[in-house]
């Protein structure tokens, strides 16, 4: 390298300029410092200058060197060969450090490949560790929907106990249902027994009807003046029946039917209005008498006037009951202010008698 020197100086002396290298690349500086760092280059130049000194003193050059200081041939070779194991020592060592990096590496390969494979049965257990999370997670939902269900469970009776209630609402079940079919049975007799009472009573009502206008129609019609009113109610036909005894017997019988009638009525518990069951079927139809002058009727009848009536004849009228002694009606009165409100008796009267269908 000395020599490469000196004839680098001649050269910049034959020239007479100064060299200037060209400029390197980045590629090349690096490779330049990394040779430098991995190579150590001072041990090899101190082992080549031993040699050179050694080589000088040993075998006398052609061309005689300057006068230097005076050294031997043992001691030139001692140093060289010094200098030398020096040398060695330093490349075992370098050898020693390369293998060591060589162990290194393959050992940094060996850690990696098995960092690579914990990595991966990590990566594993993870999975199977989410796994179980998810599984866990789901058993504690469940588990906590069955406490919750076993609180709310715990919280209701036994099984006999609830038996016991079950069978006890079914024992009322059954009752009310017994008790409805006898309300219901009850219910129909009673509607039964109300249906035969109104067509009693409306059958009654027809006959007495019937009753009051034959005798209106065979009884003639009085004698009167222009002036006079003529009272249109047939008390004739009543009074004729009670001289003979038919009306009275007439009404015992109908009212006897219609006491058993109202009887039956209050056996059936039904709010029905009394007027609607205790009505005189002999009663007759409300003929409103005229106010007016009406003409004699008996030049167009050959019957013979009826008499006038007298006081107790006047009593015999809509269907009433005559020959009532006095006595009775006292009887009668008191019986009717003893009567609360809402009720009526058994005797029948233009007010309680229902209106023509």
């Amino acid at each position: 390298m000395s020599s490469a020197g000196d004839a680098s100086a001649a050269t910049h002396s034959s020239d007479g300029k100064d060299y200037v290298p060209p400029p390197l690349s980045v590629q090349q500086e690096d490779a330049i410092i990394h040779t430098r760092i991995t190579n150590d280059e001072k041990a090899l130049r101190r082992v080549t200058r031993k040699f050179h000194t050694y080589a000088s003193v040993a075998y006398p050059p052609i061309v005689p060197p300057t006068p230097a200081n005076g050294t031997s041939v043992e001691d030139a070779r001692d140093a060289f060969l010094l200098e030398l194991a020096s040398f060695q020592l330093s490349l075992k060592k370098s050898f020693m450090v390369c293998e060591a990096e060589a162990r290194q590496v393959e050992e940094y390969q060996r850690e990696r490949v098995r960092i690579a494979n914990e990595r991966s049965r990590l990566k594993d257990q993870i999975e199977e560790h989410k796994a179980t999370l998810e599984q866990a997670q789901l058993e504690r939902k469940q588990k906590i929907e069955y406490d919750v269900i076993a609180e709310k469970v715990n919280t209701l009776p036994n099984r006999a106990e609830l038996e016991q209630a079950i069978q006890a609402l079914e024992n009322d079940m059954a009752a009310i249902r017994a008790e409805q079919e006898n309300q219901n049975r009850i219910l129909h007799a009673q509607k039964a027994a109300l249906d035969t009472v109104i067509h009693d009573i409306n059958v009654l009502r027809l006959m007495g009807k019937d009753a009051a206008e034959e005798s209106s129609t065979d009884t003639p019609a009085p004698d009167t003046q222009p002036g006079e009113d003529v009272e249109m109610d047939g008390t004739g036909s009543v009074r004729t029946r009670e001289e003979s005894g038919e009306l009275r017997e007439d009404g015992l019988s109908r009212a006897a039917s219609m006491g058993k009638a109202v009887e039956e009525v209050h056996d059936s518990d039904e709010d029905i209005p009394l007027s609607k069951v205790l009505l005189n079927p002999a009663a007759r139809a409300f003929l409103p008498t005229s106010r007016t002058n009406t003409p004699i009727l008996s030049a167009s009848r050959s019957t013979p006037a009826a008499p006038p009536k007298t006081s107790e004849e006047d009593d015999i009228e809509m269907g009433e009951i005559g020959e009532e002694p006095k006595d009775a009606r006292g009887r009668r009165k008191a019986r009717e202010e003893e009567l609360e409100e809402g009720e009526a008796s058994d005797e029948s009267s233009e007010l309680s008698e229902p209106p023509d269908d």
